[in-house]
């Protein structure tokens, strides 16, 4: 009996379903590389490290996908591929300012953890800290743990 990982388990169904969709005249929605990192992720939270070596397109449909719960568009997929070509950084920066200010996100948040960017708003407020309701001095609190205190609160919390 073959043993699998969870990312080739995911890439074998992935395989499988690709081939479903072009039989029936129509397209997966993302590539291999992003449906791997959309399988794996958690039902409540989404990992920016899980998604970090994405390239730039799928990036933007793993975010999709992960904090709006929806492929890309066409029209927005439009705007955001002339922006393909800029650095990781930038186009990232980018893409999650613009998902977490939307009111789309506004109605259903999915907490992005782990997210290095700075994603600051007009005001300079952490936009993740104001897009997901934490007290800010809670979140810097918590960022200046140790990563085994920090592990012990995400259990404590329930998110671990």
């Amino acid at each position: 009996m073959k043993t699998y990982t969870d990312e080739a388990l995911a890439r074998a169904v992935y395989q499988i379903a690709a081939a479903r969709m072009q039989a029936a005249g129509c397209e997966m929605p993302c590539t291999a590389e992003a449906f791997a990192v959309i399988s794996a992720a958690a039902p409540d939270a989404v990992s920016y490290p899980a998604m970090a070596a994405l390239r730039n397109p799928d990036f933007l449909d793993a975010a999709y996908i992960l904090l709006l719960g929806r492929e890309v568009d066409a029209p927005a997929r439009a705007s955001w591929q002339a922006q393909f070509g800029l650095p990781e950084t930038v186009f990232r920066t980018n893409v999650l300012t613009t998902i977490l200010r939307s009111a789309e996100y506004q109605r259903n948040p999915v907490p992005l953890t782990g997210c290095p960017l700075p994603l600051m708003q007009e005001d300079g407020q952490n936009l993740l800290i104001a897009a997901q309701a934490m007290p800010e001095r809670l979140v810097r609190l918590y960022q200046k743990m140790p990563r085994p205190v920090q592990k012990l609160a995400k259990k404590l919390a329930g998110k671990e």
